[in-house]
Formats: structure tokens, C-alpha cells, sequence
């Protein structure tokens, strides 16, 4: 179970009332961290019996029965849909926490000379016998340049792969863009599922589709039209064709029934008969009642309901989201901002008055005023979590914490221009230091955060107003720069997070309105010493960009650094989305990188050194 680790203050809140009240219940619950926990339920059994493994749907309320089994559907529904991670297998596996990597129908793959070269084992085949070769694979690369020609001729298919050849049946080779890290290949384009099966999937097949997508003129109308046709094309239930450790037996509207296909290489290791995902409206109720044998996240929920939960395992661990204070730089001007007609301009675009906020700000007490299921985040603001941490990526010794520091957060205003009057903050111009903190009216956490950041501001002698609004009038007011403060969440499940460039980083350019791309800061030059005298310039997509061509952490050491400093989002608290497997009916146990990891209840079906395994009876 995650635990809240915080020195006794002496400060009295709900939360301290709460963890007398219900530590006895954490504690009974706190063994069930990955192997089991200190119950004794008997031996595992000892070759496969008659059971079934229940899971709880975690996504997509649709009919299962009319789900499109096409991962080319721009409505991403299969992507939505929990069974293709059940009935197919990936390349690799990347456990993000710990950044290591575990072959699955990969059994080797190494860079050499610009180029990237897969190897296959020959033990993996489809669930209609088939041999699983790399021209399954090829054939999904061939249909996503394809439409990438059609449709997007100005962009590239693939930042990282040129091209790429089948070298033989079980090995391709691709070639790179540039000289990028294998790492960073590897996590980006190569750890995905095989789903794409060349030929006996569909009429026509995905090969044929390929080959049709490949052969029309790509600036024709007949292309788009064909693009069109393909995307709303899928293959019926029943033509589905797996390669995972199950195969299909039966769908519902709201079930889906798989099971233990005895071809597959892990096999020997699945002491059960039947994996079935079902459908519940409320998934952690489903688990409490016994409905289910596992759900894939939605833990931590509130104490009392996390009290009535049954012994458990905890999987998917590392699945967290940091809620932080986000800073509006006040950028409106660069190529890809989102802002139309701005009127504000933000006094935290001022780095000072962004560390003086941090420093007026007692997290512990915006901690108390959330939901009981957050944990307080207690690192640095870095982007990392607790395992990255752990795991030595990046030594935060002497990167600033930004204490509550109301004197320090008062010679920052001062330095940067400010002066108080009668407990008053006031600018340069006899303004007020006014902050216009934004939220959404519908999400509790923002809202119990940003009254609690507004209190705190105000005691310090900010003009500080909460304006919480309807989901529509935020997600514009966000983009246009309607605010000085956010209370947001990003991903910290995975230092890739830093290097997400198509996604975080233009996603937080659009919050935070500021470029990225362009703009270049200055930081103390000795990573660690917030006070040397020297300092460096650090442009956050070069070092990204650096970071995939050498793998090198030393540019994640520049990263974190940069934001530790520079400080666009202050951390304050972590909401957790772990998942949960039965720990009085199943035996689990499996490295803490696969339990750390998404989707680790199908994980412990296809690795050799992981156990699902129930209990006799």
C-alpha cells in the first residue's frame, strides 16, 4: 500500500485525525505489496486446475461484441479496450519506472550502424497456428507509412525509422533518422504489440489493405478514399486471431472470455484455465463484492472505502499522476501558441515571483485540504517519481524543495520588484500583486487546492481570487492565458515523461504559454548548487533531442535541473492509479518492475519468471 511518510508538525487537520483512526486498517492491508502478504492462504497449486481469473473492464463501456478490432480506427477504440492486451503479445516490454527492458517475442535486438536490427523467436504463432514472423509486423509498418504518405505528406511516418527490411521470417532490420539512442527507439516506436497478422485476419486482409494503400497514387482522391474505407473496415469477432498466452472463447456485450492457448511459450507457467474480462459499472464495488478477482487502477479510493477492500496485491504501482501548481509564463507569441486575443499578463511570468509563491505556500496544508487518497509529494519539483529516484536516474541532492519560507518568499518578491504595504504586495506601478488562480468547478481536487493555495497567498499579501468555471469556459480560459496559477496534473510514472515531445511538452507550452522550443533559459551553472555563481543556458527540446541521439543521463540530470530552477510547475501532491489482484484467492509474485508497470495483470501471464497462480483448494 503507498503510504503517507511526513514528520509530525504538530499541526492539527483532518488528515492526523484520520491516520490514528484508521492506521490499523492500513496496516492490515500494507502486506500486499507484489508477492502477497503475511496471510497464510495455503500452497499455490501445483499444475493447472479448472478456474477462471476475472478482471474488471477498465476501459470502454461500449458492447465488446461490437468493438472494432482495427488499430487504425481514428476513434482508437481497440486502443480504448482492454482484450488486445490479453490475447496479443508486444515485441518487448518497457518497465518505464525503471527504465529496463523485458523481451517477449523478441529474444534479441542491438544497434549497429545506424540501424536497429529485431530478432523474433520462432516459438511464437497465432492462435490459428501460424507462425508469428516478422512479416506481420512489416505489414503494420507498411500500412502506417502508407497512410502517413496519403495523408500527411509534409510529416515524417516516424521521427526515428527511415525504413526498414525484413532481413529474413525472424529479423528487421530499420534504419534511423539519426544517430538516436537504441533506448530511445526502443520506447518510442519498437515496445508495441503485434496485432497486425499479414493474411487469415479479415476480407480483405490486412495485407491486402496494405497492398492496395501502397500501390494507389498517394495525391489521388481514390487514396483518401481509400484511407477512408480502411479505417472504418474491421475484422468481425470471429476472425480475430491472437498470439497471446489466451485465445478468444467467447464476447458479449459486456464480457469477453479467453482461453489458455497451449502453443503459447509461457503456458507451462498459467495454472488456470480461463481469463474473462467483464464489464461493471463501478469497478472497485465489483472487487469489494468478489464480483472480480482483480481491477487494473482506480486505487487509492477514499479510507473508509479502501477499508471495506479484501486482501490484496497492489500491480501497476508506479501508475501516478502529480497534481502541481502551474505557472503561466505569459508567452503568446510564439508559432504554436494556443492564445487568441490575450489580455493578461501574468506577474508569474517573473522566475522570482513563480519561487516566491512555492516558498509562501505550505503544501502540507493545501495536503489537507484534498481528497484523503492523495499523498503528499515530498521531492523536489524534478518530474520524477519516487522509484526514478530510487533507482539512481538522477541525484537530487541539493536541488531546491522550496520549504515554506515566508521570509525567503518575501526577499524574492522584493528582488523582483515588489513591495508590501500594510501586508499588502504591491508592483512597481502602485498596481496590487493580483494572481487569478483557474479551475475547473467539476474536479474537487482543484478546487480544494486552488482555496487552499488562495488562502495561503492571501495571509502572505497576494490579491489573490479563485475563479473556478464549467469545464468549457477552463479549457479556453487555459489556452488563452486567463490565469496566473493552475492546479494541473502531469504523468510521473516514467522519466519519459520529460521526453513525451509530441505530447507534454506541446501540451504544457499551451498551459504554461511558454515556447519551449525557442526559448533558452538561464540556470545555475553546478547541478545541485541552486547558489553558484556561474550559469549555463539549457533550451529544453535541444537537450531532449540530445537526450534520445546519446541516451545519456546526463541530459535528464540538465532536464530536471532546468525545472527545478526555472520552475513551471511547483509539485504538491500525488494521486496514485494503482490496481489490485485478490490476495486470499491468488498467489502472485513477479519482479517489482512488472508489478510497478502498466498493465501488469496481463503481464503475469506472459513472463516466465511472474506467478498467477491460485490457491488450492
Amino acid at each position: 500500500m503507498p503510504a503517507d511518510n511526513r514528520d509530525q508538525t504538530g499541526w492539527l487537520s483532518r488528515r492526523t485525525a484520520l491516520k490514528a483512526g484508521i492506521g490499523g486498517g492500513a496496516a492490515a492491508l500494507a502486506g500486499c505489496m507484489g508477492g502477497g502478504g503475511e496471510t497464510d492462504y495455503g500452497d499455490p497449486v501445483e499444475e493447472r486446475v479448472d478456474k477462471r481469473f476475472t478482471k474488471a473492464l477498465h476501459r470502454g463501456t461500449y458492447g465488446m461484441d461490437n468493438a472494432s478490432w482495427n488499430p487504425y480506427d481514428p476513434s482508437h477504440e481497440i486502443a480504448n479496450f482492454d482484450p488486445p492486451g490479453l490475447i496479443y503479445d508486444p515485441v518487448l516490454i518497457h518497465y518505464q519506472s525503471h527504465d529496463t527492458f523485458q523481451g517477449v517475442i523478441a529474444d534479441n535486438w542491438e544497434k549497429e550502424d545506424g540501424s536497429i536490427l529485431v530478432e523474433f523467436s520462432d516459438e511464437w504463432t497465432w492462435h490459428n497456428g501460424d507462425r508469428v514472423t516478422v512479416h506481420d509486423w512489416k505489414t503494420d509498418w507498411d500500412i502506417n507509412f502508407a497512410i502517413s504518405e496519403i495523408t500527411s505528406p509534409d510529416s515524417l511516418p516516424s521521427d526515428y525509422i527511415e525504413d526498414y527490411e525484413a532481413v529474413d521470417d525472424y529479423a528487421m532490420r530499420f534504419h534511423l533518422r539519426d544517430d538516436y539512442a537504441l533506448e530511445s527507439v526502443l520506447i518510442n516506436e519498437l515496445a508495441a504489440m503485434v496485432i497486425i497478422k499479414e493474411e487469415g485476419v479479415g476480407s480483405p486482409s490486412f495485407g491486402k489493405w496494405r497492398d492496395d494503400l501502397q500501390n494507389v497514387d498517394p495525391d489521388s482522391d481514390e487514396a483518401t478514399r481509400l484511407v477512408s474505407d480502411f479505417q472504418e473496415w474491421s475484422p468481425s469477432v470471429d476472425e480475430v486471431v491472437g498470439n497471446g498466452p489466451f485465445k478468444l472463447k467467447e464476447v458479449t456485450d459486456t464480457t469477453f472470455v479467453a482461453e489458455v492457448y497451449d502453443d503459447h511459450p509461457n503456458a507451462d507457467n498459467i495454472y488456470f484455465t480461463e481469463y474473462a474480462i467483464e464489464h461493471h459499472e463501478d469497478q472497485v464495488l465489483a472487487f469489494i463484492e468478489n464480483s472480480v478477482d482483480a481491477i487494473a487502477l482506480t486505487l487509492p479510493k477514499s479510507p473508509d472505502i479502501m477499508k471495506q477492500l479484501p486482501d490484496h496485491h497492489e500491480i501497476n504501482r508506479d501508475y501516478n499522476h502529480l497534481w502541481s501548481v502551474l505557472f503561466n509564463f505569459g508567452n503568446y507569441d510564439f508559432p504554436d501558441s494556443p492564445a487568441s486575443n490575450p489580455t493578461n499578463q501574468p506577474i508569474t511570468a517573473d522566475e522570482r515571483v513563480r519561487k516566491a509563491i512555492a516558498c509562501a505556500i505550505d503544501r502540507e496544508q493545501l495536503w489537507a485540504s484534498v481528497p484523503e487518497q492523495y499523498r503528499l509529494y515530498e521531492l523536489p519539483s524534478t518530474f520524477l517519481n519516487q522509484t526514478a529516484v530510487e533507482q539512481g536516474l538522477v541525484d537530487v541532492e541539493g536541488y531546491d524543495s522550496y520549504e515554506t519560507d515566508r521570509e525567503r518568499a518575501a526577499a524574492l518578491m522584493e528582488e523582483a520588484g515588489f513591495e508590501r504595504d500594510d501586508g499588502q504586495w504591491y508592483g512597481e506601478d502602485g498596481e496590487p500583486a493580483e494572481l487569478v488562480l483557474l479551475g475547473q468547478s467539476s474536479t474537487s481536487v482543484q478546487v480544494d487546492a486552488l482555496d487552499s493555495i488562495n488562502h495561503q497567498l492571501q495571509e502572505f499579501g497576494f490579491q489573490a481570487n479563485v475563479n473556478a468555471v464549467d469545464e468549457a469556459t477552463y479549457g479556453e480560459g487555459r489556452f488563452n492565458g486567463n490565469h496566473d496559477i493552475l492546479f494541473d496534473n502531469h504523468p510521473v510514472f516514467s522519466i519519459m515523461g520529460l521526453t513525451y515531445v509530441d505530447f507534454v511538452w506541446e501540451w504544457f507550452s499551451q498551459l504554461n504559454h511558454a515556447d519551449y522550443k525557442g526559448e533558452t533559459w538561464e540556470v545555475p551553472a553546478e547541478i545541485g548548487n541552486p547558489d553558484a555563481d556561474e550559469t549555463m543556458e539549457i533550451n529544453v527540446m535541444d537537450e531532449i533531442e540530445q537526450l534520445h541521439l546519446t541516451g545519456d543521463n546526463e541530459h535528464l540530470r540538465r532536464l530536471t535541473w532546468w525545472y527545478n530552477q526555472v520552475l513551471p510547475m511547483y509539485g504538491c501532491v500525488i494521486a496514485g492509479d494503482y490496481g489490485a489482484i485478490r490476495a486470499d484467492k491468488w498467489h502472485v509474485d513477479a519482479p517489482d518492475e512488472l508489478l510497478d508497470n502498466r498493465v501488469a495483470e496481463f503481464n503475469l501471464t506472459k513472463i516466465p519468471d511472474a506467478e498467477l497462480i491460485p490457491y488450492q483448494e
